[in-house]
């Protein structure tokens, strides 16, 4: 099976369609990591996605491999909103991935405008991922972030090479707010999560609906040998008009809790509102995996203490804080409901 190639936007790269995403190699051993990421590479993955924050992932891709560092595209992320902070960030992922540059350094989890006004300002973030850029340390800039709306916006200052986003049968909201002003701007596009983070049984369809979206990545957590492979079984061949109008006509319904998984959502008895939102249509028709269910039954263990929660009687806390002003409770006496 040849895993296909493509263009990542206007940056000149020639990466793999499937990304290796890693935050959950965090919780895997030295040993299972080596396995995986290798076997990655073996089968013709060369783009791997990490972050600062996901614990020490980055040195164990570095232990793991660092001396394979030619073979594939790097790319990881900083969180500081400073210029200091981010080009110290740069410098450590650098030391921890066992490299002396990054192919991609993207500043990471940007969701609202005065967050986006700091990393642009006169001692932002960006000033700092500029310095390093001129110091070779990183070759592109990029931007994450869970607004798809706010990402097209922010691609307009032409400030970025690259932009990572949600993109599932469960929040396929990028498609429509964000690929066409990628696409227009010639941006490289990484879509994460493209199985709902994990919720979807049937991984092969999730894979494929998003690929007939066109991202130039897809980025997935590939964590086994086995999972390398059913995914590069899913997208060894290109998806077609007929098939992917059947795809959006068969699971388009997943996706319209309208959760965008920013997190600026909370709740005071740890109700988790996102996987509760984003689960709720894939719990009821029954296409929920059993990684899913697990995560749903988690999310939702305090769900029918909801309605009796006095501080949110008249109003509930966590929906002023939604940015879409989402019907959060609504949903989530719904959710109880059904769970029984």
């Amino acid at each position: 099976m040849n895993l296909l190639r493509t263009s990542l936007g206007s940056t000149g790269e020639q990466v793999s369609v499937l990304g290796c995403g890693t935050m959950w190699f965090k919780d895997m051993s030295q040993d299972d990591t080596d396995e995986a990421l290798n076997y990655c590479l073996d089968r013709g993955v060369t783009y791997f996605d990490c972050a600062r924050g996901y614990g020490d992932a980055e040195i164990k891709i570095g232990n793991a491999i660092g001396h394979r560092r030619d073979e594939f595209f790097m790319a990881t992320k900083a969180i500081g909103r400073d210029a200091s902070t981010a080009y110290q960030q740069i410098n450590e992922s650098c030391e921890r991935l066992a490299t002396d540059h990054l192919d991609l350094l993207q500043l990471h989890y940007v969701n609202y405008q005065e967050e986006f006004d700091q990393i642009m300002a006169s001692g932002g973030a960006l000033e700092g991922a500029l310095r390093a850029r001129d110091e070779g340390l990183v070759r592109h800039i990029g931007i994450t972030g869970h607004r798809p709306e706010k990402l097209a916006e922010w691609l307009e200052t032409r400030a970025f090479a690259t932009v990572l986003f949600h993109l599932s049968p469960v929040q396929p909201f990028a498609a429509v707010d964000l690929l066409p002003t990628v696409r227009r701007l010639g941006v490289g596009s990484m879509a994460m999560r493209p199985i709902g983070s994990g919720l979807l049984r049937d991984a092969a369809t999730a894979l494929r609906y998003v690929r007939g979206h066109r991202p130039d990545v897809i980025v997935a957590g590939l964590t086994t040998p086995a999972i390398v492979d059913a995914n590069i079984a899913a997208l060894q061949a290109e998806v077609g008009a007929d098939e992917f109008s059947e795809l959006k006509a068969s699971i388009d319904r997943l996706g319209t809790n309208g959760c965008r998984r920013c997190n600026y959502c909370s709740c005071p008895i740890d109700i988790e509102i996102p996987d509760t939102l984003l689960g709720e249509r894939v719990f009821l028709d029954g296409d929920i995996s059993e990684q899913g269910q697990t995560s749903w039954s988690a999310a939702t263990k305090f769900v029918s203490k909801c309605a009796d929660h006095e501080p949110c009687a008249d109003t509930p806390l966590c929906e002023p804080l939604c940015p879409y002003e989402l019907p959060i409770r609504e949903t989530v006496l719904r959710v109880a409901a059904a769970s029984g």
